[in-house]
């Protein structure tokens, strides 16, 4: 079957508890996060900032990070961690005309947190999806811009097989808005109802996607319970290879 007979065109995934499997992460988010904001801190102390103590300092970027979260759940807007960092550094009467924000962000060394893996099937199923001629996409709610991410991404060997990822730091909106939607769309040049979307969370993914018009997969491996009276996906998988026989009925029915 060519692309343009085919009922669907793209596939679109989150990426947390959808790609990769959140059930066993080996250290916490406060044991992640500290030697990254550690290494803020000493570059900008190193280039002669005078900052809080470290301790202070992690602190202060914990509260903020909080802040903007609670922020954000009021009308699904987000500010992105380098936004909300270089407010902070305002706040503590540093001069941002002297400071490289990317090279800042660049000092988090990001990466995977421990014990956090690619489902056992992910790469798999992405390798059939991608050879059957889908376009791939990866939509995450994530205040990290993409390219800080597509290091996880690269560790975990999923790179390859992703046509576009957009992160909601990239464009300021979160899912369910549907702004975020029409962002990854028009960069997979793809039309909604030829669309899948596979996530996670009921009310940021699925009811998004149901909002947008795509056709919605809600992922819900053993460790989730997410489950919404009031948002139905139109299919359910508990894992990604679930999502195989839902295609092919799509490309028949």
């Amino acid at each position: 079957m060519s692309a343009s007979q085919r009922r669907v065109e793209a596939i679109i995934f989150d990426l947390d508890d959808t790609l990769i499997d959140w059930s066993n992460p080996s250290v916490s988010r406060e044991q992640y996060y500290e030697p990254k904001i550690a290494a803020i801190h000493d570059s900008l102390s190193s280039a002669g900032h005078k900052l809080p103590s470290v301790g202070e300092f992690f602190i202060l970027v914990d509260q903020a990070i909080i802040s903007v979260w609670a922020e954000a759940k009021k009308n699904w807007q987000i500010t992105s961690f380098g936004d909300m960092l270089e407010r902070l550094l305002m706040e503590l009467d540093l001069d941002l005309n002297k400071i490289d924000m990317d090279h800042l962000l660049r000092r988090l060394d990001w990466g995977p947190r421990p014990g956090v893996l690619p489902f056992p099937d992910t790469v798999p199923v992405l390798k059939i999806l991608s050879q059957m001629g889908y376009r791939l996409g990866l939509l995450t709610n994530s205040f990290m811009p993409m390219w800080v991410r597509d290091a996880e991404l690269h560790a975990y060997q999923l790179l390859p097989y992703l046509d576009a990822r957009i992160s909601a730091a990239d464009i300021g909106y979160l899912k369910p808005h549907p702004n975020i939607y029409l962002a990854i769309l028009d960069t997979l040049q793809a039309s909604p109802e030829r669309t899948v979307f596979v996530g996670d969370r009921p009310l940021n993914d699925i009811a998004g996607a149901n909002e947008a018009g795509l056709i919605s997969v809600l992922m819900a491996p053993p460790h989730l319970n997410r489950l919404e009276e009031n948002v139905v996906p139109d299919y359910t998988i508990s894992c990604l290879s679930q999502l195989l026989p839902i295609l092919a009925y799509l490309e028949t029915g």
